[in-house]
């Protein structure tokens, strides 16, 4: 595959890392930002003019983007060129619905379409240590691979269908920011009770409360005071607010994540471009109902 020519758009937080370990491959990348690619293209890339040079030139493009409004944008102006030879690796977070309609928009075009949000933060962005959740065709799913694998330390196919890759990461992202919400309200009440945050993080993490929060994220961003995740207070939001509605869509019970969500709202509404970490004193800050 390295003698075709691979294609990235979108070179924010997440995509520049990504497409940065693409070109450390060895692999052609030709890759557009329309924020600004000259200032964001990783070395030994290949600077396109337009999203659509990306398209009709590359033989796989991964997109990365910041909202389900844009990806849904870009998908629609890929959709109108003139090209049938280019499968989309979408690795954004935009819910099972958006993903399906990507999809169906896409072929109708004669395109491919791979599902393949991306899990880890930056920093695993950074390292080349994400996790691709993907669901797709699977020839398309074989097509994409290496390309995949070039940032990813786990790829996990889990289905054949648009949206599964998806409703895959809207677990996983129910479960990790609502542990942002928990592990904020219980080391809060830790250091109210004099407790060192280090200490408390040392024994959950050799206890039954361990979890990527008390392992990770709130040594790393938390307790360093650093602050410094990459991931903006609104996207956190967007993130979880997508499982909300896609649980009540499917008539599966969501509330204590719904509560969780509240919460996370709360926050955002303080600064939705803070990072997201700051909910832990935006939390420790707070005052109960009752």
């Amino acid at each position: 595959m390295k003698d075709k020519l691979l294609g990235f758009i979108g070179l924010g937080n997440m995509g520049q890392p990504m497409a940065q370990h693409i070109a450390r491959k060895g692999y052609r990348l030709l890759v557009h930002d329309i924020a600004g690619t000259r200032e964001r293209a990783p070395e030994n890339t290949l600077i396109a003019a337009s999203n659509a040079e990306v398209v009709e030139r590359a033989q796989v493009v991964a997109l990365s983007l910041p909202t389900v409004e844009v990806n849904q944008l870009v998908v629609q102006e890929i959709a109108k060129l003139q090209t049938d030879v280019c499968t989309i690796v979408d690795t954004c977070t935009i819910g099972p619905a958006a993903a399906a309609k990507n999809a169906q928009v896409l072929t109708k075009a004669g395109l491919g379409y791979v599902d393949s949000p991306v899990s880890g933060l930056r920093f695993r962005a950074v390292e080349g240590t994400l996790t691709s959740m993907v669901s797709g065709p699977v020839n398309q799913i074989d097509q994409s691979r290496p390309l995949i694998e070039c940032y990813s330390a786990n790829v996990f196919v889990v289905g054949e269908e648009a949206g599964q890759g998806q409703q895959m990461k809207m677990i996983n992202n129910a479960l990790c920011i609502s542990s942002y919400v928990t592990t904020s309200e219980a080391l809060a009440y830790g250091e109210s009770g004099g407790l060192q945050m280090e200490t408390m993080l040392a024994v959950i993490n050799a206890s039954s409360g361990q979890s990527f929060a008390t392992s990770q994220t709130f040594p790393k961003f938390v307790a360093s005071g650093k602050f410094n995740s990459g991931c903006e207070a609104h996207i956190i939001e967007k993130d979880l607010r997508l499982f909300v509605e896609d649980a009540l869509r499917q008539g599966t019970d969501n509330s204590v994540i719904a509560k969780a969500l509240e919460r996370v709202a709360d926050f955002v509404a303080e600064d939705r471009t803070q990072d997201q970490f700051r909910i832990y004193p935006f939390i420790k800050s707070s005052k109960p109902d009752n």
